[in-house]
């Protein structure tokens, strides 16, 4: 998989703004090896997600709480964008279900799928061939909030930096594949906004809640969740 460079798309107008966006979120991905990734590594899919170019051409209308929240009932999973970030669920992704857009081209989204791993920890060690397959070196891998682990990358050739949170849950009674959950929640910024782009980071994590989930399927859907 290989993602294109992003660059600040805030600073053009109207359709410039659009198609400036369009070609810094959009990934250019070759096919087969796009979906053994997507298959594999939950995390590869978080990393390079498709946005449309309105997301960014219409930051800052988001006007309540409401339209900066959101929740999975089929997931049990819910996470809320900061002031200043624009919620997208056009991810073009069936397992990373909604993405927050920040103008300075910083983005946080939230992947959700089945699991064959036994922890976090299991999971971000699973994921670290596909992050360095990108591109990516590897610089800390450390405890996180809800029982999950922080890993920490950064791609020099693109000048970006990764944060990333790990978190298994488990059902009980629940048969295999159902008895497992992967949530990734992934922080994409260019190195100097990273400092700007952490209280935010932090600020989601907080904000990240967990349910039941209501309907567990025995394999991932085919289009995105819409949310509630």
């Amino acid at each position: 998989m290989t993602v294109n460079v992003f660059s600040a798309a805030c600073d053009l107008d109207g359709g410039e703004r659009a198609r400036a966006a369009s070609r810094v979120l959009r990934p250019t991905v070759e096919g087969p090896l796009y979906w053994r990734h997507m298959r594999a590594v939950l995390a590869v899919a978080a990393i390079s997600i498709g946005l449309a170019a309105s997301a960014v051409a219409q930051t800052g209308r988001s006007g309540g709480n409401k339209e900066r929240r959101f929740f999975s009932a089929r997931q049990g999973v819910g996470i809320e964008a900061p002031l200043g970030w624009t919620l997208s669920l056009h991810t073009g992704y069936p397992t990373v279900l909604v993405a927050f857009v920040h103008p300075g081209g910083s983005r946080i989204s939230l992947a959700v799928d089945r699991t064959a791993a036994k922890d976090a920890a299991a999971l971000a060690e699973q994921s670290k061939p596909g992050l360095l397959a990108q591109g990516l070196t590897i610089d800390r891998v450390g405890p996180g909030a809800h029982n999950g682990v922080i890993l920490e990358a950064r791609a020099a050739s693109r000048n970006q930096t990764l944060r990333q949170l790990y978190v298994v849950r488990s059902f009980a009674g629940a048969p295999p594949p159902d008895d497992r959950q992967a949530v990734v929640v992934t922080l994409v910024a260019p190195v100097a906004d990273l400092a700007a782009a952490s209280g935010p980071f932090d600020w989601v994590l907080a904000h990240l809640t967990f349910e039941t989930p209501v309907r567990p399927e025995s394999k991932a859907e085919a289009k995105p969740d819409a949310g509630r």
